[in-house]
Order: structure tokens, then C-alpha cells, then sequence
């Protein structure tokens, strides 16, 4: 029995799925089922139910299942002894970025770890809000910068700033959405964002706790794409407040006056890695450089 296969069996019990699992481990779906069959072989019993639905536990496999979390749970907090012990802080640091890494002050903590933490690597990685959520919950990032109305739940996190968020549209509707109410607004068609997104939550409910219904001409995820079709006159938009200005010096886009939101701005780690010493100095850089105490 050999860790790696303790940890593909967690993942599959996660996942319940054989080609998401292989994703996840950076594996072909041939080596996650050798890895699967050399357990319920050693230990001479089914852990799973096979089935073209996927894979589920079985009741077996669901009391070995707190076991093997367990052991790599021990495995995790021995590695992180080891750094502890190691002194200098080395290796290799995943960074979600899920915006302009010039927003997120990138250039000033790579120099602040350059400066203090000359062995830590960074590996920045551009994705959406929830997706680094999820990779983070997975142990697939250290760390990432990510927007959320509320503290996260599935992962420890602290609050940089609170962003703006303005409204936007075509300037050819300037008049009627320079003072408009949420009830003029509500009658404008809207480009929206995935239901996965901050921006659709925070939006979802200032329109829902007025009773009013949104007008969605169309769902784009890419920010660069909401300013083009705002420019098109396909519909209205959120963008934060620096955006949303350089935009509107470039033309064709005008701001809301009268109504906008608030959001917040978070960088986070997974639970209970506060202590890893990668994670560790991770932490104590964007502090530094985004003056968050701690």
C-alpha cells in the first residue's frame, strides 16, 4: 500500500468519477483504476460500486474512507514539520489570480518574496473567482486572489480591500442611465455573468430584495468581452470602479451615477495551512504589500 494510492482513493470517493478524478490527479484513467484495484485487492474487499453512472462507495469503503483521510492528513502535518525544521522556506508557491495582476499588485509581491523568501517560486495562475476557490479547497493552488460578498466557508481567507463595482452601459443610453433607479435599471437588458460569479450573487440580490425581475440579453464570463458588448449596445454590465473609468475615457461607455455596489476582494489558503511554511510566507508578503494586519 503506497500513499499516492491512499490519496487517488480519496479523490475518487470525492469525485465519484473516474475522468474527473484523472484530472485532478494529473493521471490517466488507467493508472487511477490500477492504483483503485491494487487497495481492494491488498485489502480483499469491493471500496466501490461501479456503474456507468460512476463511482460510488461502498458501505466498506466508506469506513476505510475516514481511514485513509486520516493517514493523509498525518502525511500532510509530517511534511509540514519537516519544513518547519528545514529553516529556509523553498519550493514552489501556486497563486490564483483571478483579475488584472496589476490590481492584484503582482509585481509588488513577487518582489517582496524575491526580497525576503529568494527560495519560494511563484507560479501564477490566471483563472475565474470560483475556480480558484475550488482549486484551492482541492490543494491544486496555495493560494489566490478571489472576490466574495461573504467570508468563504470551504476556505480560510482574510479581506485585502472593498472594491467599487459601478454600473455600466452604451454612452448612446448616457440619459437614461446616468441617474437611473433600480427599477429604471431593471428594464435595461443586462450582460450577464455565470451563476458562479460574484458579480451575479451581489446583482441577483439587490434586484430580488426589490421584487424585480433582470432583463439577461446575454452571459459572457470574459471581462474584456463585457466592455465590447456594452459598446455594442447589447446591454448593461458591473465593472470595478478603475475599470469602469478607463473604459469610459476611452468612449462609447458611460457610468451610473446613482446607484453601484460594494464587494470584496480576498486572499485565501486552504483550511488548516496557515502553518505551512510556503503558505505561511505567502500569507505574510500580501500582507505586507496590500497593509492588511493580521
Amino acid at each position: 500500500m503506497e500513499l499516492y494510492q491512499i490519496k487517488t482513493f480519496a479523490v475518487v470517493a470525492e469525485e465519484g468519477n473516474l475522468t474527473r478524478s484523472a484530472e485532478r490527479l494529473h493521471a490517466s484513467q488507467s493508472a487511477i483504476s490500477l492504483h483503485i484495484k491494487a487497495l481492494e485487492e491488498e485489502f480483499s474487499i469491493r471500496l466501490f460500486k461501479r456503474s456507468a453512472k460512476g463511482m460510488a462507495l461502498t458501505a466498506e469503503g466508506k469506513i476505510l474512507l475516514e481511514k485513509a483521510v486520516a493517514v493523509l492528513d498525518a502525511a500532510k502535518e509530517l511534511k509540514l514539520a519537516a519544513k518547519g525544521l528545514s529553516g529556509e522556506v523553498r519550493g514552489l508557491a501556486r497563486v490564483g489570480l483571478h483579475t488584472s495582476p496589476i490590481y492584484l499588485r503582482t509585481p509588488a509581491l513577487i518582489k517582496a518574496i524575491n526580497k525576503k523568501y529568494p527560495g519560494l517560486a511563484l507560479s501564477l495562475n490566471q483563472s475565474s473567482t470560483w475556480d480558484i476557490r475550488k482549486d484551492i479547497a482541492a490543494g491544486e493552488l496555495e493560494s489566490g486572489f478571489f472576490y466574495s460578498i461573504n467570508q468563504p466557508e470551504e476556505i480560510s481567507a482574510f479581506m485585502l480591500e472593498q472594491p467599487h463595482l459601478k454600473i455600466v452601459g452604451p454612452s448612446a443610453w448616457q440619459d437614461k442611465i446616468e441617474n437611473a433607479s433600480w427599477e429604471d435599471l431593471a428594464e435595461m437588458p443586462w450582460i450577464w455573468t455565470p451563476p458562479e460569479c460574484s458579480f451575479h450573487h451581489h446583482l441577483t440580490r439587490e434586484f430580488s430584495s426589490r421584487n424585480l425581475e433582470i432583463r439577461k440579453a446575454m452571459v459572457a464570463d470574459s471581462e474584456d468581452a463585457h466592455a465590447t458588448l456594452v459598446r455594442s449596445e447589447t446591454g448593461l454590465t458591473l465593472m470595478r470602479a478603475d475599470e469602469a473609468d478607463a473604459e469610459e475615457a476611452k468612449g462609447g461607455i458611460c457610468t451610473c451615477k446613482s446607484q453601484g455596489l460594494i464587494l470584496g476582494l480576498y486572499f485565501g489558503y486552504k483550511h488548516g495551512m496557515s502553518s505551512d511554511p510556503v503558505v505561511r510566507a505567502l500569507i505574510e508578503c500580501v500582507r505586507s504589500v496590500w497593509e492588511v494586519d493580521s
